[in-house]
């Protein structure tokens, strides 16, 4: 009876974790008050897809250098939840300073410092997790952590558009460029909740004694197996843009339709509210504003169904095999937001929920087991930095994939207009494939029970 109960103790996720889950919520609401709504924000400062692509892949390239250093850091020291909360603390007061800058170019800064906490916290958070939960779990611990992730990236939205009706109809605010910035400041309540869970609520326990140990760094210290996981990641990432561009690729697909405004006002009292922000342009403006959440909410809430129950299920059925079908997802995505220039612009609107809804398993499928994999891979005292590795491989990546796709975008849309979304993310889809086929011959997965 006694070896049972400590079964069931070890297949139950212990609070760290559920502590970190709620932490990554509070921060997730935050952030997601002011993500889904950049590319109206860049656009009303006067930019497009370029700079879009520079300021994403900026933010995270600089967020994946850092997670390589603070895991290292991690692994010297031992003390995980220091490092998490100095991560957390500084993009907390930094994000809400989005709301006041005066030009696009400054959001790069203000992304660039958020990410950096995200940097420095990542790596010793995720070996935090997997230090703390039974291997038998580990995709199941994963998989929560980002189910409650995504439930804070649906009710970033849910906040961000009952902030912005309270201001345009509250308040009275008919300038929506300074709605959106107020917006954006007042993210700064859930980030500080997500600070104060950290201090008096996650708990850490006592690090093994690493003095003496000196800061070294050598991918020589890990094997072929999981360099080789590393180069494939980065491939992949570099077909792998930010999910600004899908968000980009919706508010053009809206604007061009205009089925949404014509959905708005069929509707009396939603007719009512639009008609006091002046001509029909303004007005148009404020409903995709006020859209765009609505699509990411919808898109997390996917997530948040379906991230547990797929990372247990790269428990039992193993962990390359459900990376792959969230990549194969993640290609066919692409390929079809390639394909959405050949719909009439009422079935595009359409087109982009389903693939939206679609696109959110691939995340559900790979978020979980690819952080498990590496706990697989690595052992104990050097996940911090493997968990490094892994983020700065992404990262390495993150960089030209977001560039590469904002100038094909831009570029191809120029010459042959209407185009630029069919080849990015043509490109984006085919580098996938590749990637797929690369992880289930060069990647070999221990055997279960064996980590």
């Amino acid at each position: 009876m006694k070896a049972k109960v400590i079964d069931k103790t070890k297949k139950r996720i212990p609070q760290a974790v559920i502590m970190l889950g709620i932490v990554s919520l509070f921060t997730d609401a935050a952030s997601e008050m002011i993500y889904p709504l950049i590319p109206v924000y860049v656009a009303a400062l006067g930019s497009g897809a370029i700079l879009l692509g520079v300021i994403e892949g900026v933010a995270e390239t600089t967020a994946s250098m850092l997670k390589l250093i603070s895991g290292i850091i991690s692994d010297k020291i031992g003390k995980r939840k220091l490092l998490v909360l100095i991560g957390y603390s500084i993009s907390s007061l930094i994000r809400p300073l989005t709301g006041i800058v005066t030009s696009a170019w400054e959001i790069i800064i203000i992304r660039m410092f958020d990410r950096v906490g995200k940097g420095i916290r990542t790596a010793p958070r995720d070996a935090l997790i997997a230090s703390s939960v039974d291997e038998s779990i580990r995709g199941k611990s994963y998989g929560f952590h980002r189910a409650m992730d995504n439930i804070g990236a649906v009710i970033g939205p849910v906040l961000a558009i009952i902030t912005l009706l309270i201001l345009f109809v509250g308040f009275g605010i008919k300038d929506s460029l300074l709605a959106l910035r107020w917006t954006f400041i007042l993210a700064i309540i859930p980030g500080i909740l997500a600070v104060l869970t950290i201090i008096f609520f996650v708990k850490e326990s006592a690090p093994d004694n690493r003095i003496g140990k000196r800061f070294t760094f050598s991918l020589k210290s890990f094997d072929k197996n999981f360099r080789n996981y590393l180069l494939i990641m980065i491939l992949f990432t570099l077909g792998n843009s930010s999910d600004a561009f899908l968000l980009f690729r919706v508010q053009e697909a809206i604007h061009k339709s205009g089925a949404v405004v014509n959905l708005v006002n069929s509707i009396a009292p939603l007719h009512n509210m639009v008609t006091n922000f002046g001509d029909v342009a303004a007005q148009s403006k404020v409903i995709n504003i006020l859209f765009l959440p609505l699509v990411w909410a919808f898109f997390h809430i996917i997530k948040v169904v379906f991230s547990t129950p797929l990372g247990t299920l790269s428990d039992k059925r193993g962990r390359k095999i459900v990376i792959n079908i969230g990549w194969g997802i993640y290609a066919f995505v692409y390929i079809s937001f390639a394909l959405l220039i050949f719909l009439s612009p009422d079935l595009q609107i359409v087109a982009t929920f389903i693939l939206f809804a679609i696109y959110a398993l691939f995340y559900a499928f790979t978020e979980g087991a690819e952080k498990a994999f590496v706990a697989d891979l690595v052992n104990d005292e050097k996940r911090g930095t493997a968990f490094g590795l892994f983020n700065f491989s992404i990262g390495l990546g993150a960089l030209p994939a977001s560039i590469i796709f904002g100038f094909l975008y831009s570029f191809f849309d120029m010459r042959f207009p209407g185009f630029g979304g069919t080849v990015a993310f043509g490109f984006g889809g085919t580098i996938a494939i590749i990637s797929m086929i690369l992880l289930a011959i060069k990647v070999k997965e221990p055997s279960r029970g064996s980590y």
